[in-house]
């Protein structure tokens, strides 16, 4: 499945960043940012965000499920990626924007 049609992302790409990402020693928090940058890509309209968000939340689950990637890793990403989630996601397009907590603002940056 295309995550991002402006750099044709697909979700098998995302899953291989996820798998180099996450088994590295001291593994860096997978925001959109890590993986775009790990890709060697850049995020144009960033119309794809809440989808990426998503999808590498659960390509992680899917990934520890399988037992490819270690748990300690799992966990801290998740919780992370949770609150990525909670804060892009918005029931109403016309209400106001959410405003993103400060320690997840800095996990957003591309």
């Amino acid at each position: 499945m295309i995550v991002c049609s402006c750099t044709v992302i697909t979700d098998a790409h995302i899953e291989t960043a996820l798998l180099e990402i996450l088994g590295q020693p001291n593994a860096p928090i997978p925001t959109p940012g890590v993986v775009f940058r790990h890709l060697s890509k850049k995020m144009n309209c960033c119309g794809c965000a809440p989808l990426l968000v998503s999808t590498i939340y659960q390509i992680v689950q899917k990934l520890e499920r399988e037992e490819r990637i270690c748990p300690c890793a799992c966990a801290s990403a998740k919780t992370k990626l949770e609150k990525l989630f909670v804060a892009y996601r918005r029931p109403n397009w016309d209400a106001e924007p959410v405003r993103v907590p400060e320690d997840v603002a800095e996990l957003t940056s591309v």
